[in-house]
């Protein structure tokens, strides 16, 4: 026994994505202090207690619901921000990771939101069963440039809340629907709905990664959703504001460049 008042370890029980996140945040108030050491003392060989202490303030900051790092690479549950230049389908998305593996990675962007209802855009859908009837009136994003097509229309769900027998987690506090017939009514208010998604072959989304065609992130359940919701509020069709503002707290600009048409996504589904 001895006295830990000089401790450097960061506790965050529960979620091990938001421990890991306070260690990012840990480590980035080190090497802040330190190099304001450098610039004051010329030379520092250590980071002194002060400076332990100051990251032990910083890292405590970090809350399971508040939260946003960058990533070296694709993981299951991260998000994928596109580059400022990219164009066509993927231009300001943000893709969430539904699963990452060996034999390659699917995901749904999550800011395409749309004004459209399930019912008005896959017609084909029997919303006479209840489960389908549930989903009938939810207003739908685009989640991808795959599973679009006209007759084979891929849906996918996500959850706010856990589904018992129906739904898989894909990071705390955001669950994927993997069994429409086990929706009931009160599980409404907590899907989003998406027609298509995105998909990578094997290797294809790390090999993308390094070469720069993609900022990856994790982030807080909490923050994603906020980000979701407010970006539906606002109608933002093409999700400049999800991806700017996510980009910001990742430590990048603001680009001066955002505004541009928005697609042709009415009744008749994704053209």
């Amino acid at each position: 026994m001895g006295d830990d008042s000089h401790s450097d370890t960061v506790e965050v029980k529960g979620d091990w994505r938001a421990f890991r996140a306070a260690l990012v945040n840990q480590e980035h108030a080190h090497r802040q202090r330190f190099n304001q050491q450098q610039q004051a003392n010329h030379v520092v060989t250590n980071l002194s207690a002060a400076s332990t202490a100051y990251s032990r303030r910083q890292a405590s900051k970090i809350t399971p619901g508040d939260w946003a790092h960058v990533l070296p690479e694709a993981e299951t549950g991260c998000l994928l921000l596109a580059p400022e230049t990219e164009e066509g389908w993927w231009r300001h998305s943000v893709v969430l990771v539904l699963n990452h593996d060996a034999e390659g990675s699917t995901g749904v962007i999550l800011n395409r939101p749309t004004n459209a209802q399930l019912k008005n855009v896959v017609p084909e859908i029997d919303y006479s069963a209840p489960h389908h009837r549930v989903l009938a009136n939810r207003h739908v994003s685009m989640g991808g440039p795959m599973g679009t097509e006209k007759g084979a229309r891929c849906l996918v769900a996500l959850s706010h809340t856990r589904l018992d027998g129906a739904t898989s987690e894909v990071f705390p506090g955001l669950w994927h629907v993997s069994d429409f017939s086990a929706v009931k009514p009160e599980h409404e208010p907590s899907l989003m709905v998406f027609v298509g998604y995105c998909g990578w072959m094997s290797g294809q989304l790390n090999a993308e990664v390094a070469a720069n065609g993609w900022t990856v992130a994790a982030a807080s359940a909490a923050n994603t959703l906020a980000l979701v919701n407010a970006s539906a509020r606002a109608g933002d069709v093409m999700g400049e504001s999800m991806w700017a503002t996510m980009r910001g707290r990742l430590g990048y600009p603001r680009p001066g460049n955002l505004g541009y048409d928005t697609p042709n996504f009415g009744a008749e589904g994704p053209l």
